[in-house]
């Protein structure tokens, strides 16, 4: 994730010695309201970790499965800071059910679409396009492992979920479940994105904000940025995304009405 303003401080013990400040993650507070979750119950089995691996370089972030074989994560994901290039598909792996080093399946990026506003040398001023699909060469997604994305960004005060694969937490999916959509701000270039007052770190770009309407859960944003020893986040409005999703005939079924 990228992250905006100063960090905070945490208190901590070592040995026999006075309490002294020690660092927290980037975006975690000290009253950490995140839990562990089941990578193979509804939703987070669509929840996954997407790694990208070079000969000197490996990253993480969160995707969702919103395809049999079409992930959703963040276009920030998938460049290469060191060689101001995109990743390659080939070297970018998808794991569902990942948890302790196992997982129940894995699958290999064919094509990667990014959102036509996202530039990755203007990452602030174009973050409202900071979302990219991933076709994968084999399906993964079974009827109840493929999340919806909602049609409209849902409302202030709306109650949502963010979870992610994260740097202090690597081999487990957390989540924090009691977060809201507390406002609303446009980019540069006048594109709408969602403010958050969920709690995560990096690895948690292009996890999903999941929202329980109509009975199902649907995702409502896909978190982009935070800002450091606050719980407040950057999440993206999803209606480019189910535009190309509908014109590539994979999806107009991938978006729900509230």
């Amino acid at each position: 994730m990228v992250f905006l303003i100063c960090g905070s401080l945490a208190r901590g013990q070592t040995g026999n010695s006075a309490e002294i400040p020690a660092p927290l993650p980037p975006g975690i507070r000290a009253q950490d309201p995140r839990v562990r979750v089941d990578p193979d119950a509804v939703p987070w089995r669509a929840v996954g970790k997407l790694q990208a691996a070079t000969i000197n370089l490996r990253t993480f972030c969160t995707a969702t499965l919103v395809g049999p074989s079409t992930i959703l994560t963040a276009a920030h994901c998938l460049f290469n800071r060191r060689t101001q290039r995109n990743y390659p598909a080939w070297s970018l792996h998808f794991v569902i059910g990942y948890n302790s080093g196992r997982y129940a399946a894995h699958a290999v990026a064919i094509k990667m679409q990014i959102a036509d506003g996202y530039d990755p040398m203007r990452p602030k001023k174009t973050i409202g396009s900071d979302w990219a699909l991933v076709s994968l060469h084999k399906r993964l997604g079974s009827p109840d492992g493929i999340l919806p994305i909602l049609a409209e960004p849902p409302e202030n005060g709306a109650k949502v979920t963010l979870g992610g694969y994260q740097q202090d937490h690597p081999l487990v999916l957390m989540a924090d479940p009691e977060c809201h959509i507390v406002g609303r701000f446009v980019d540069a270039s006048r594109r709408l994105l969602l403010r958050d007052d969920c709690v995560g770190t990096n690895g948690v770009s292009g996890g999903p904000l999941l929202i329980y309407r109509g009975g199902k859960w649907r995702v409502a944003a896909i978190e982009v940025a935070g800002d450091l020893g606050l719980p407040s986040g950057a999440a993206v409005v999803l209606d480019d995304a189910v535009n190309t999703l509908c014109k590539q005939g994979k999806g107009c079924a991938a978006a729900a009405a509230q």
